[in-house]
């Protein structure tokens, strides 16, 4: 398995992940993959890491091996409005992909920092009441000027894996994070580059290879778009590629018919 991005340099930050990793798996059965968000940082303040670790170790407790959920951290997003006239949500953060949604329902002008919101969970009533809700506070402000703070949660994919124990925090530090598409793109053209000689000369019902992205959603991957503008050459001793993230595993490549024990 091998990284999109190159390896975290940030050594105060993987200490940190390290001591994280440590506290969460305390006695704790079963071994699991923690999901940053993009963008998400770790915990900084004692009480923070305390609640984060309390969180984590209260869904995990509820998988299985093989399912996946979510870890509901609780934030805050910040409404603010701006005018009396028009029609308008302008949104930074999370929400940003939302904001037509949202300015079709309004009256007034406003300004919605959801800067604090990474990902968030898969099920569209969650957004839907998440909406309805500011909504509700934008009607509810009279005075341009006037804010609100509105709670909600962030969505930290948590994946329970087939083994004893031990946790896996699978992110980078928030500010490594920004513009990588065209890093993605060279690193994993480097990789399969890399990977076919590597493995054709090995006696193997499969030659696969498995790359980490680092996305707030499966669907947001740039990756297989990036390999269907490669020379089909570059991987031509590889059966199998996919794409791991968000506790997901994406085929790039099929491999051979019946070859994989799960397909």
């Amino acid at each position: 398995m091998h990284q999109l991005l190159e390896p975290v340099d940030n050594q105060p930050w993987l200490a940190h992940r390290d001591e994280l990793q440590g506290e969460i798996a305390m006695d704790l059965p079963g071994a699991y993959a923690l999901w940053l968000p993009p963008g998400a940082d770790l915990p900084s303040g004692a009480d923070e890491t305390a609640d984060l670790v309390k969180l984590v170790r209260e869904i995990a407790l509820t998988l299985e091996p093989g399912q996946r959920s979510y870890v509901p951290l609780p934030i805050a997003i910040y409404l603010k409005k701006q005018g009396q006239d028009g029609g308008l949500v302008s949104v930074v953060g999370g929400l940003n992909a939302y904001w037509a949604r949202l300015t079709e329902r309004v009256k007034g002008t406003y300004d919605l920092d959801s800067s604090r919101l990474h990902r968030l969970p898969e099920s569209e009533e969650h957004l839907r009441e998440l909406s309805d809700r500011i909504i509700e506070e934008a009607a509810g402000i009279e005075a341009v000027g006037q804010w609100v703070e509105i709670d909600t949660i962030d969505a930290w994919t948590i994946h329970r894996l087939d083994g004893d124990s031990g946790v896996t925090i699978i992110g980078r530090p928030p500010q490594e994070v920004r513009d990588v598409s065209l890093t993605v793109r060279r690193n994993f053209r480097r990789l399969l580059a890399g990977a076919g000689p590597r493995l054709r000369g090995r006696q193997a019902d499969v030659r696969a290879l498995v790359v980490v992205g680092h996305y707030g959603r499966m669907e947001q991957e740039g990756v297989s778009t990036a390999m269907r503008g490669f020379d089909p050459t570059l991987y031509s001793g590889l059966d199998f590629v996919c794409l791991a993230a968000d506790g997901l595993i994406k085929a790039l490549m099929e491999a051979p018919s019946r070859a994989l024990p799960w397909a």
